[in-house]
């Protein structure tokens, strides 16, 4: 499949998935993203994981407070992610939630400028959001690839884990030699281990 007929095929996607995803109620989100929560933190990779980064969703992204708090206050490493130019992203530890954090790009809350990065080979789980994925673990974010870029740069045994909601999951997602597979998807329905 040609790049031009893959670049229309995932907009199509993602503009179809955006579209069942605004729709959704905040009622709704609150539920599933807590379901889903729940489960990510019940699982043995979360368990197990000393240094994880996590997102702060837009919209009406799966929420991942409890997540972070619940990592913070386990005494894991949290890292947020932070836009550093246009093609880079940075991942950056935060003590509090609230203190340490400031509308960045995209209007996207982030870790301050002045917190120092962390070394992407010291995370041992990503938790990634995506507009859609397919069960092969190929993930559709927003097309600006920074999370395609950033994945290289992890140790190779950094678990990728995408918290979603079941209506995100295809059986397949067009995909281009740069996209990057995730290792687990996790929505109110299921836990899929790719």
């Amino acid at each position: 499949m040609n790049e031009e007929r893959i670049k229309n095929e995932k907009k199509t996607i993602r503009a179809a998935m955006l579209r069942i995803r605004s729709e959704l109620d905040p009622d709704t989100v609150r539920e599933y993203s807590s379901a889903i929560q729940r489960r990510i933190l019940e699982s043995q990779i979360f368990k197990i994981s000393s240094v994880i980064m996590a997102y702060m969703p837009i919209k009406n992204e799966i929420r991942t407070e409890l997540l972070i708090r619940a990592g913070l206050d386990s005494g894991k490493t949290v890292l947020l992610p932070r836009v550093k130019d246009s093609e880079t992203m940075e991942a950056v530890p935060i003590k509090d939630l609230d203190a340490d954090l400031q509308s960045g790009a995209m209007g996207i809350m982030e870790p301050r400028p002045s917190i120092p990065a962390a070394d992407p080979e010291t995370i041992d789980l990503v938790i990634l959001p995506g507009i859609a994925f397919d069960r092969r673990g190929f993930r559709l974010g927003f097309g600006a690839g920074y999370y395609d870029r950033f994945i290289p740069r992890l140790r190779k045994d950094c678990v990728l884990l995408a918290p979603a909601y079941s209506f995100q999951v295809l059986d397949h997602i067009p995909t281009s030699s740069f996209d990057q597979p995730i290792h687990w998807i996790v929505t109110e329905k299921e836990a899929l281990h790719i």
